[in-house]
C-alpha cells in the first residue's frame, strides 16, 4: 500500500477518504463528483459513518478491502429497504442513502488512485441501481403531504395560458428549470430581475443528450447565474420577444394567476403548484432523460441540481421524487 499513512479505525479511514472529495471552493467542472455543498457533506458523512458502524459490528478492519465493503453494503442496503418498507418511509430517504453510498465508492476509489495502491476498486454501481429499482417499486415517492407538485400535462397547461408574456415565461420554466425570478417575475415586488439580451447565450449542444439547445442565463437564488437549456424554438421565440420589447418581465402575481387560471381550465389545479410546479416537471423529466443517456443516479441528480439552481443534490430529491 505504499508509504501513505492508513488509519486503523474504520471511522478514521472514512474521514481520510472523504477528505479527498471535499471540494467546497471548486467549480463543478473542476470536480464534477466532488462534494461542494456543506449540507450534502454533512448528510453523506452521517450516512457513511452509519454504514461504517455496521461494518464495525461485523468486525471489519479496512475500507480498502473493497470486496468485503461491497458485500457488506449489499447486506446493509437490504436491511435498510426492508426497514423503510415496514416503517412506511419515502423513496427519498432510500435514495439519499444510496447517493451517500455512491459518494463512498467515489471517495475510496479516488484515494486508491491518488496513492497508487494495488487495490481493486470498489464497484457498487450495479448494486446501487438494483436498490434504486427496488425503492421505486416498494416505497412511496415522498413523505411530503402535498404529494407530486408537477403538473400531469404541462404542455396543455402552457398552451392554455392566453397572455403571450406569461406563456413564454411558463415555457422557459418548464423546458429549462428556471425559477419565476429567472424569467422576470420575482415574488418580491421591490426586486427587478428582467431577462434581457445579456442572458441570450446562443445555440449549442446539450451536454447530456448532444442535441441542439438554446442557452439562457439567468440570475437566481442569491444572485448566482445559472445557464439553462431550452428548445431552439423557445429560444428563438425569446430572442424575438426581447428584440421587440427589450426584456422579459411581468408582475409575479399576474404571472401566477395566469398559470392558476390555465390549471383550473385544464383540470390540473392544486394549491401550492403555481409556477413552481413547472420546475418540478422539468426536474423529473431532466433526471430521467439524464439516466436514459447513461448518467448514473448521482450524476443525473447533480446535473439536474445544477440546472435548477440548487447546487445541493438533497434539495433536488424533493423535485425528482414528487
Amino acid at each position: 500500500m505504499g508509504h501513505h499513512r492508513w488509519p486503523r479505525s474504520l471511522h478514521s479511514q472514512a474521514e481520510a477518504v472523504l477528505q479527498g472529495i471535499r471540494t467546497f471552493r471548486h467549480e463543478k467542472m473542476q470536480s464534477p463528483l466532488g462534494l461542494r455543498s456543506c449540507g450534502s457533506w454533512k448528510v453523506y458523512k452521517y450516512e457513511i459513518h452509519r454504514f461504517v458502524e455496521y461494518m464495525l459490528d461485523k468486525e471489519r478492519l479496512s475500507l480498502l478491502d473493497t470486496l468485503v465493503v461491497s458485500e457488506d453494503m449489499a447486506a446493509y442496503l437490504s436491511g435498510k429497504i426492508d426497514h423503510y418498507v415496514l416503517k412506511n418511509r419515502s423513496r427519498q430517504t432510500m435514495e439519499t442513502l444510496l447517493s451517500a453510498m455512491g459518494k463512498l465508492e467515489y471517495s475510496v476509489n479516488y484515494y486508491i488512485e491518488a496513492h497508487g495502491l494495488d487495490v481493486a476498486p470498489l464497484a457498487t454501481e450495479k448494486l446501487r441501481m438494483e436498490f434504486y429499482s427496488r425503492s421505486k417499486a416498494q416505497l412511496q415517492k415522498s413523505s411530503k403531504v402535498f404529494g407530486n407538485r408537477a403538473y400531469p400535462d404541462p404542455l396543455r397547461l402552457i398552451e392554455r395560458i392566453s397572455d403571450p408574456t406569461c406563456q413564454l415565461q411558463a415555457a422557459l420554466q418548464y423546458e429549462g428549470g428556471l425559477r419565476a425570478e429567472g424569467v422576470g417575475a420575482p415574488s418580491n415586488r421591490r426586486m427587478k430581475n428582467p431577462l434581457t439580451k445579456e442572458g441570450l447565450r446562443g445555440i449549442s449542444n446539450d451536454l447530456v443528450t448532444g442535441k441542439p439547445v438554446g442557452i439562457v442565463a439567468a440570475r437566481e437564488k442569491g444572485g448566482k447565474e445559472t445557464e439553462h437549456f431550452v428548445s431552439p424554438e423557445t429560444y428563438r421565440r425569446l430572442e424575438r420577444y426581447i428584440q421587440t420589447y427589450g426584456q422579459l418581465e411581468s408582475d409575479y402575481h399576474v404571472y401566477v394567476e395566469a398559470i392558476n387560471k390555465a390549471a383550473r381550465e385544464t383540470g390540473q389545479y392544486a394549491p401550492g403548484r403555481a409556477s413552481h410546479g413547472l420546475k418540478h416537471n422539468f426536474a423529473q423529466e431532466r433526471y430521467l432523460e439524464s439516466v436514459s443517456h447513461g448518467l448514473s443516479h448521482e450524476q443525473a441528480l447533480q446535473q439536474t441540481s445544477l440546472e435548477t439552481s440548487h447546487f445541493r443534490m438533497r434539495e433536488t430529491l424533493t423535485y425528482t421524487c414528487g
